[in-house]
């Protein structure tokens, strides 16, 4: 395999962008109703919901539209959270997991109707996904989790096992599978910047290169200063979830950014992928380590997972590389053209959160992985809760984002996390 590139290369994401026209960055001083640092789904979404709810919005990107986590992601639409649903009714109650699960399917349903007013060609496409099993007690787990949400939510999915498994996927590596016929996949890049021009036809202002610097809370108003201007507004959203920093205390404390990084091949036969994954769906496992793929509509395989710490350089591609040719031995000697990386937030419950700062500002955080649809719905609700005080009322406000241990050596905290997944994959 050819060499692998830094965590900041070229994206598949990024080489097959919709063209549009640029943001300016920030000079002088602006006005508006909200300010919303953070150009990715959450923030975006936002601007579009407030816009449409008659405020005047300004969006401060430090990069460009969809640069984090949003446009970097594997392109998968899901259902659900990082915690299984069993996981979240046992500790909330039955009735209010089934909500949850119904809010998340919901979350997908804003996704499509979105896609679907604003025409955005994102090559968003309902394929599906399958849960294949690490190990063989992690089957037996989808098994009861399968059983347990047909039977509390009349939620349809099925599992396969061992001997089954061919119909999903050509892989020795797993024990079985459990297929969802709910999830969508497509560009995520794309519908990000059709997500920011539905935004900007409806007025919002987005300045991109323009990274927050500082906030200023005054008594009825704030302030975020960037290098070369200032916007003033009576609302602020912070929006950066793994990209947060320390531009806000609670986002800092409660905030673990975690890396994923990810390649995908040159355009391989139709041939070849019909047999690896010959129902198109998407896949991700069962593992601590979360390895996560999916074919793509010009036939190449995005592959993702693994190391989750920073700063690895670029052999931790070809750790990718081969977690890819282990779990689908057929595409041994692909080629890869395109290697990225970014940050996820995670929260101490990977669960995500809606809340405010004590000093009145607006966030939302934690998708852990299953942002690509929940984010522009809490969106949404951010709006809502800025122009009627009722974000609705829902678990993700209640669940108050706590802080990490030790918050300011995330990097400790992040080679602590590395080496429990890896401790775990092997002896659970």
């Amino acid at each position: 395999m050819d060499k692998m590139d830094r965590m900041d290369t070229l994206s598949l994401w990024t080489a097959t962008a919709n063209k549009y026209e640029k943001g300016k960055s920030l000079t002088g001083t602006e006005e508006a109703d909200v300010v919303i640092i953070g150009a990715g789904f959450t923030g975006l979404s936002s601007a579009y919901h407030l816009q449409q709810l008659g405020k005047n919005v300004i969006v401060l990107e430090q990069e460009t539209i969809g640069y984090g986590a949003s446009g970097r992601n594997g392109g998968m639409v899901l259902p659900g959270y990082k915690p299984s649903m069993q996981e979240l009714a046992k500790k909330y109650g039955t009735e209010e997991a089934k909500q949850l699960n119904d809010i998340s399917l919901y979350s997908i349903e804003l996704v499509k109707k979105l896609i679907d007013e604003h025409q955005i060609n994102c090559d968003f496409r309902k394929t599906g996904h399958i849960v294949a099993a690490y190990k063989a007690k992690h089957f037996e787990g989808l098994k009861i989790e399968s059983e347990y949400m047909n039977k509390n939510f009349g939620y349809e999915s099925s599992v396969l096992d061992r001997s089954q498994l061919h119909q999903e996927i050509d892989s020795p590596i797993y024990h079985g599978c459990l297929v969802d016929d709910s999830s969508y996949s497509f560009q995520p890049l794309n519908y990000a910047i059709g997500l920011a021009e539905a935004a900007k036809k409806l007025g919002a202002r987005i300045y991109e290169h323009s990274k927050a610097q500082s906030i200023e809370y005054g008594t009825n108003s704030v302030k975020v200063r960037t290098d070369k201007g200032s916007v003033t507004a009576k609302d602020i959203i912070v929006a950066t979830d793994g990209y947060s920093g320390k531009i806000m205390k609670e986002l800092n404390k409660g905030v673990l950014p975690i890396s994923a990084r990810i390649i995908a091949t040159e355009q391989l036969p139709e041939s070849l992928l019909d047999k690896v994954i010959p129902k198109d769906r998407m896949v991700f496992d069962t593992s601590n380590f979360l390895y996560y793929f999916r074919r793509t509509p010009d036939n190449r395989m995005v592959f993702g997972g693994g190391d989750i710490r920073p700063n690895l350089g670029d052999g931790v591609y070809q750790e990718v590389y081969n977690a890819m040719v282990n779990a689908m031995p057929k595409l041994a000697g692909s080629k890869v053209e395109y290697s990225w990386g970014g940050f996820i937030g995670v929260t101490v419950d990977t669960f995500p959160v809606i809340g405010r700062s004590k000093e009145g500002a607006y966030f939302a955080t934690g998708y852990t992985g299953h942002g690509a649809s929940l984010s522009t719905l809490f969106g949404q609700l951010l709006a809502q809760w800025i122009v009627t005080g009722n974000a609705g009322g829902y678990r993700f406000e209640k669940a108050h984002l706590k802080s990490f241990p030790f918050y300011n050596q995330k990097t400790m905290l992040v080679n602590l996390a590395h080496m429990g997944f890896k401790l775990l994959d092997i002896i659970a």
